[in-house]
């Protein structure tokens, strides 16, 4: 089948669940990607040879460890207002690739024109997770109204979580293939913006305990699987990938971002790590790594009682294939209903051509 896995660029957790499927799903359809330029080096470095289509996206705007809403609305108003223009060049590109269907995961731009030619589109992401919560404070009615946007002109939804999902985390190849050991060191993925603070923490605890990411002279993967566990911003692929491999986590969330802080506070609910604001960090990390090693036997107590038959609220095992399998059954289904392919003009450009 040809399929098409469209990526939001907004983090890296999207094109890390993308990447985890497609390595299932190219074994036996054909592929192509739609992706923004600053992840598109990532994708053709694992699949040499892949057809990558360019695309938009909307991003977040920070002012320090907050999301400015102000700055965000101004600084994505133009392509809002100009997006017709994109469903309409790529609705052309879906049809003349001959594409069978979609597979976004939160990328609005690809399922909005996929749904001008009449393709299936199947959503399945994680920030959608918001819109089955409730709450009345700005950020989360902020929260669902971009989440519905986002994940608008899909004809079925699957959102991955280790909380409240319809699948679990969805882990690379590379993090699942590799040999996992208790550790005595703590990998940290930090935000250059972050340095300032977090550095001055990691030297008076003692540096030789940390492993800093991003940093191109290591291997994350290798040093996740043998750490102690993970101190790193709140996005829920981080926080999955971790917990996958039976590591604690100690999460720190943008201020402002509600997705981010309700992975936060069902971590901490979890029982498998934690979580701080940045101005907290000091007195907080010294704590988490003292709790590290009990956060990592809840987890394997966690594991082994599901194992067991017993059912619960969280999800904290690899479930990539049982996500791919949910992938491949939404393709045999789009033969059998025939509303999927139904053409929608939702967009006045190509409505005039």
């Amino acid at each position: 089948m040809k399929i098409t896995i469209a990526i939001n660029g907004e983090g890296w957790g999207h094109l890390s669940r993308a990447r985890a499927l497609a390595e299932i799903l190219n074994k036996s359809n054909e592929i192509t990607f739609r992706a923004p330029l600053h992840v598109r080096d990532e994708l053709a470095k694992t699949f040499p040879g892949a057809r990558i289509k360019l695309i938009p996206c909307f991003s977040f705007e920070q002012r320090g460890f907050s999301i400015d809403y102000i700055k965000t609305i101004t600084s994505n108003a133009g392509l809002l207002f100009s997006s017709f223009r994109a469903h309409a060049d790529i609705a052309r590109e879906l049809r003349e690739e001959g594409s069978q269907m979609v597979l976004s995961d939160f990328e609005p731009f690809t399922s909005r024109a996929a749904k001008i030619v009449g393709i299936p589109v199947l959503q399945l992401n994680h920030p959608g997770i918001v819109s089955r919560t409730f709450g009345f404070s700005p950020a989360h009615i902020a929260s669902r109204i971009v989440s519905r946007y986002m994940m608008g002109h899909s004809d079925r939804t699957l959102i991955c979580s280790f909380f409240g999902g319809d699948v679990g985390p969805i882990i690379r190849e590379e993090l699942r293939s590799k040999k996992v050991v208790s550790g005595d060191y703590f990998v940290v993925y930090q935000k250059k913006m972050y340095a300032d603070i977090l550095e001055p923490v990691l030297e008076k605890i003692g540096r030789e305990r940390f492993r800093v990411f991003p940093d191109a002279r290591f291997d994350y993967a290798e040093a996740l699987a043998g750490s102690a566990g993970l101190i790193a911003p709140a996005g829920h692929q981080s926080i999955s990938e971790a917990l996958a491999l039976g590591k604690p986590v100690l999460a720190i969330p943008v201020l402002g971002q509600f997705e981010q802080e309700l992975n936060a506070r069902k971590l901490r609910q979890s029982g498998f790590g934690d979580w701080c604001r940045f101005d907290d960090l000091p007195a907080r990390l010294p704590k988490f790594i003292e709790s590290a090693s009990g956060y990592e036997k809840s987890i394997q107590n966690y594991v082994q009682s599901t194992k067991s038959g017993k059912t619960g609220e969280w999800i904290c095992t690899d479930d990539t294939y049982r996500a791919a399998y949910l992938v491949e059954c939404f393709m045999h289904e789009c033969a059998r209903r025939p509303e999927w392919k139904r053409t929608r003009i939702i967009s006045p450009l190509m409505a005039a051509r």
